[in-house]
C-alpha cells in the first residue's frame, strides 16, 4: 500500500486492483485432501518461509496471526492466507505476484503435495503502463503461466472497453471415484467486490490529517482557479470536522468495517502512512477468511472486499459492503462450485442494489458445470 511510496507518487496514482492467485493441493499419493491434518500441509511452512516468498514479489509481511483453520498474513501489498491444502495470495500495486508461483509449487512437492487446481485473476488495471514483467499485459501473464501449466486456459469476462476481469485456470481435480460415481469435491464459493470512486467522506477515514495528503481526496474541477479555491475550502472543512482517524482501530470502527461480517471478526488491520488501509478477518466458525484493501486518493480511489464465506446467497453481504463505501461504480465476481452452499440453494442470480444500475452481466460455466463464475458491473444512478 502507500507506505512504500514517496509523497510525490500520490498524484501519479496507485494501482489498487489486486492480482490474485489461489493454488489448491492434494497428496501426491492420491489420497483425499481431507486426510491432511488441519495444522499440516502448507501450514508446516512458517513465517520465515513466507517472508522469503513475499520478498520475491517486492513485499513484506506486516502482521501474522495463526487461526484454527488457516494462517493469516497482512502484507505490505495486501494479504496471504495459508490453509493446509491451499494458498490464497492477493497483491496490489506493481508487485510481481507470478514470480512466487514456482517457489510455492516446489515447496508443496517437498512435503508430498501437488497442484489440483490453480487460478490467477485480476481486474483490468487503471495504470497498466506502470506494471513490470510478467504483468505488463494479460497476454504476457498467460505466456508465463502456460510455461508452468501448459493445459491452463485464459478467459476475459466483461466488456473490454470498460470494467472487465481476467482469469487463468488450470484444473487437475479428479472428480470420479473408483466405482464411477461423482465425488463431491467442488464445494467452494467466493465473492469479490471491486469498488471505484468511493465516497470522499468514507475515503478520508483512511488518510492521515496531513496538509500534504489531505487535498488528494478531493477532485479538481474544470477551471484551475475554481479548483484550487474549491479544494482549499474542502480541505479546511474536512480538517475542522476532524473526520480522520488516528488509529487503525478507529478507522475500522467508524467506517463500519468491523460490522460487515456478523458471523466473524477482524483478525488484524493496518492504517498505512500516509494513507491506505488493509484488514484480514475470519468468519464461518473460523473456516473462512475475509479481507478489505483501500486506496483512498480521489484520482485512483478504490476499495476491494473478498471472502470465501459459505452462505446461501451473497446478496445481503454485497449490499452491506456497497452501503459502507458508497462507490460510483463497482464490479462483483462470484465463484460458485457445483456443490457449494449457493449452488445447492438455487440458480445464480445478480444482486439488486438500491441506487445502482446494472451495466452488464457475464456468466461462464467451467467443465460440466463443475463451477460457474458470475461477473456484474454496476454504476450509480
Amino acid at each position: 500500500m502507500m507506505e512504500k511510496y514517496e509523497l510525490a507518487a500520490l498524484d501519479e496514482g496507485f494501482e489498487g486492483a489486486e492480482k490474485k492467485m489461489e493454488i489448491d493441493f492434494v497428496p501426491i499419493t492420491g489420497e483425499d485432501p481431507e486426510t491432511i491434518p488441519v495444522e499440516a500441509g502448507m501450514r508446516t511452512y512458517r513465517r520465515e518461509f513466507w517472508s522469503d516468498v513475499v520478498a520475491l514479489l517486492n513485499g513484506t509481511i506486516l502482521l501474522y496471526d495463526p487461526q484454527e483453520r488457516f494462517d493469516c498474513y497482512l502484507i505490505s501489498e495486501s494479504s496471504l492466507f495459508v490453509y493446509n491444502d491451499r494458498v490464497v495470495i492477493l497483491t496490489c500495486g506493481t508487485t510481481l505476484l507470478l514470480k512466487t508461483l514456482p517457489v510455492m509449487i516446489k515447496a508443496a512437492k517437498d512435503i508430498g503435495l501437488e497442484v489440483s487446481w490453480f487460478q490467477y485473476s485480476r481486474k483490468n488495471f487503471l495504470f497498466p503502463e506502470k506494471q513490470h514483467f510478467p504483468h505488463t499485459s494479460f497476454d504476457c501473464e498467460v505466456d508465463y503461466l502456460q510455461e508452468v501449466f501448459p493445459q491452463g486456459r485464459p478467459f476475459v469476462m466483461g466488456p473490454m472497453t470498460s470494467d472487465h476481469w481476467y482469469l487463468f485456470v488450470a484444473d487437475f481435480i479428479r472428480r470420479e471415484s473408483v466405482n464411477g460415481n461423482r465425488k463431491i469435491v467442488d464445494k467452494d464459493q467466493m465473492l469479490n467486490v471491486y469498488m471505484y470512486d468511493i465516497d470522499a467522506s468514507v475515503a478520508q477515514l483512511f488518510m492521515r490529517a496531513d496538509s500534504l495528503i489531505l487535498p488528494s481526496i478531493f477532485r479538481n474541477s474544470e477551471e484551475d482557479g475554481d479548483a484550487d479555491k474549491d479544494k482549499l475550502e474542502k480541505v479546511e472543512e474536512a480538517k475542522n470536522a476532524q473526520d480522520f482517524c488516528a488509529t487503525t482501530e478507529e478507522a475500522t470502527e467508524r467506517s463500519g468495517i468491523g460490522k460487515l461480517m456478523p458471523d466473524g471478526g477482524v483478525v488484524h488491520s493496518h492504517l498505512f502512512e500516509p494513507c491506505g488501509y488493509s484488514m484480514n478477518g475470519q468468519a464461518g466458525n473460523g473456516a473462512a477468511y475475509w479481507t478489505i484493501h483501500i486506496t483512498p486518493e480521489a484520482h485512483c480511489s478504490y476499495a476491494s472486499f473478498e471472502t470465501n464465506y459459505a452462505c446461501p446467497s451473497y446478496h445481503e453481504l454485497i449490499q452491506r459492503v456497497v452501503a459502507t463505501f458508497r462507490p460510483k461504480r463497482l464490479t462483483t465476481v462470484e465463484h460458485i462450485d457445483q456443490d457449494s452452499c449457493i449452488s445447492t440453494s438455487g440458480p445464480v442470480a445478480p444482486v439488486e442494489l438500491d441506487g445502482y444500475r446494472m451495466q452488464g452481466r457475464t456468466l461462464n460455466e467451467f467443465g460440466c458445470k463443475d463451477y460457474v463464475v458470475q461477473l456484474c458491473n454496476f454504476e450509480c444512478r
